[in-house]
């Protein structure tokens, strides 16, 4: 039977009576709760990060522009 509201079976994701996605761990860095419907980042030692900002901010990245003293 098809939902009343979205006219799905199973509940469109934007539908009022979808299920709440799945909590599948927290960003190392800034904690935010890292849902199943929205994409990740890992690194090599198994650290789950909610965006590349993130994961450059735990790792030290830093970009930088080259100087003309650099050459």
């Amino acid at each position: 039977m098809s939902c009343p509201i979205c006219q799905s079976d199973p509940h469109n994701h934007l539908c009022p009576y979808a299920p709440e996605p799945r909590c599948r761990g927290q960003c190392k860095t800034c904690y935010t709760i890292l849902r199943e419907d929205y994409n990740y980042i890992i690194d090599t030692e198994g650290n789950t990060f909610c965006s590349e900002e993130c994961f450059k901010e735990y790792h030290g990245y830093k970009e930088k522009a080259w100087e003309i003293d650099d050459e």
